[in-house]
């Protein structure tokens, strides 16, 4: 669009006056790169001594104007896109453009000649003045900058921490009313460094306690009746007897000695008698046989009290913001897959005791703290075996997993416990013979008892630390001013080093003197 500046100058008159009250009061423009200015209403100067005058950039927020003052006549304007900016002349060296909606496009000024004076190319944004107002008084002590592209922001400028960065986020959010429409390219005045003191204890307790009796017995000759007794203890909740004390009482009378008598009335031999004095006897293995008997009680006792103690202690620094990972423990292997040839691939499945966290500092030295924490062992429970009986040819373990996660806040030097993770676990198992194990006294003979009793307590203390570096003279390791032993001290006295000796720089200004450090033996 191009128009002369006598019709635009009478046309639009009343028009700029009401477009000036509308650009009011307003920041100043602030000067951008390429001669580019950004901001509200504001004053473009052109100097034609300078090389890139007859080219400038504005950007205006909608509805807001800059004034264009030009140091000769201008006589015609041309605007390529009314529908994003407009141009109204108050007079030929002062011209007012006005933002009219979200857009790009330029303009051109020409003089008496037809000579371009100036191209101004123009940008028109949504005004978000609000947004940098609002994030100042909420967050007092920023510099936060806002710029507008599109239909989003960009944030820039530094803010005390990562919590104030989180809040100018959100607070621009809910102007563009869309999350992905705000940039964060806020800096971190002083990232600060968090490091986490971490005590893991668990105390696992096992009781098992197993009572047997077997019995035995056979009763009678063959041919002839018998009488058969059979017991014995079956031990279903631990699969077999443990351990401990196996004792009782056998008696076998199958291979005694027996004697046959000539009787001469009737030419023929008497039935048998047991002798063990007769040297015509000789030994029989008849079982059952008149006098030949078989019996056997067995009892079997065990009792078992077991103590595990697991104890990590784990530090770990990270700077706010940042996650940490540890781990103490192990991994084993999973098949994953396998291929047309046969190759298996594997995945490893790690285990131990594992800690993850990550810090943010807020404002009064206080720690948002998230914490992971896991203690994991590898059990026969729920094991994954491919094959069948003799034919088994892997054996995937399985895994008892204790495993908490929190978010807490503590001060600097705060201490947190999680406790109260108790588990108890308690089988027991009685074999009996029906009805007789319901006797007084005797019925303990014809009953077995077979009980475990498992106990799990786990216990983790955070305590996070506001960290700086230090000089490396005061930092010690287990390997500083190690001294082996000499052949006289490991053959006479039989250590394998002596006392360690700290670096002269870690003891340089303190009162005590003399060899400190670790001692191993």
């Amino acid at each position: 669009m191009r128009l002369p500046i006598p019709r635009l100058l009478f046309a639009l008159t009343g028009l700029a006056a009401g477009f000036a009250v509308l650009g009011g009061a307003s920041p100043s423009l602030a000067q951008g790169g390429d001669d580019g200015l950004r901001g509200g209403a504001g004053v473009i100067k052109v100097d034609l001594s300078s090389q890139s005058a007859s080219t400038q950039s504005v950007t205006i927020p909608k509805g807001r104007s800059a004034v264009v003052e030009l140091p000769v006549d201008a006589r015609d304007v041309m605007v390529t896109n009314p529908q994003v900016a407009d141009a109204v002349l108050r007079s030929p060296r002062r011209i007012t453009v006005l933002g009219v909606s979200p857009g790009v496009t330029d303009a051109a000024f020409f003089d008496a000649s037809g000579r371009r004076i100036l191209a101004l190319n123009i940008r028109v944004d949504i005004d978000y003045s609000a947004v940098a107002q609002t994030i100042a008084r909420v967050l007092p002590g920023s510099n936060v900058r806002v710029e507008a592209v599109n239909n989003g922001l960009i944030l820039s400028g530094l803010v005390a921490n990562a919590t104030d960065a989180d809040h100018a986020v959100q607070i621009a959010q809910q102007f563009t009313g869309k999350p992905d429409g705000v940039l964060n390219m806020l800096s971190i005045a002083g990232k600060e460094q968090v490091m986490l003191k971490v005590r893991i204890i668990e105390v696992q307790r096992s009781v098992v306690k197993q009572l047997g009796f077997n019995l035995s017995a056979t009763l009678g000759q063959l041919g002839s009746p018998q009488y058969l007794l059979s017991t014995a203890a079956g031990f279903g909740v631990n699969g077999a007897l443990l351990g401990g004390l196996t004792g009782g009482y056998s008696m076998n009378t199958t291979t005694q000695p027996e004697v046959k008598v000539y009787d001469p009335l009737t030419g023929a031999y008497d039935l048998p008698q047991v002798c063990r004095t007769c040297a015509i006897a000789t030994n029989q293995t008849t079982s059952g046989s008149q006098g030949l008997n078989q019996g056997a009680a067995t009892i079997q006792a065990f009792e078992r009290v077991g103590l595990v103690r697991t104890l990590a202690e784990p530090n770990l620094t990270t700077v706010s913001g940042e996650a940490a990972k540890f781990l103490a423990g192990g991994e084993f292997p999973v098949p994953s897959g396998e291929d047309s040839t046969g190759k298996v691939s594997v995945t490893f499945q790690s285990y131990g005791v594992g800690l993850g966290f990550t810090p943010v500092v807020l404002s009064g030295g206080r720690i948002s703290l998230k914490i992971s924490t896991e203690v994991s062992e590898l059990t026969n429970q729920g094991a994954f075996t491919l094959g069948a009986g003799t034919n088994a040819s892997l054996t995937i373990p399985g895994l008892n997993v204790r495993r908490a996660e929190t978010t807490v806040e503590l001060p600097s030097g705060g201490a947190m416990m999680i406790a109260g993770l108790l588990q108890e676990q308690t089988k027991e198992d009685i074999d009996s013979l029906p009805g007789l194990m319901n006797l007084p006294v005797l019925g303990a003979l014809f009953r077995s008892r077979d009980y475990l009793s498992g106990e799990t307590e786990l216990m983790v203390i955070v305590t996070p630390y506001l960290v700086t570096s230090t000089r490396p003279a005061n930092l010690q390791t287990p390997a500083d001013g190690l001294e082996v032993a000499g052949d006289a001290d490991t053959i006479l006295l039989g250590h394998l080093n002596k006392v360690y000796k700290a670096p002269p720089e870690a003891v340089a200004g303190r009162s005590y003197k003399g060899p400190v450090g670790y001692v191993i033996e």
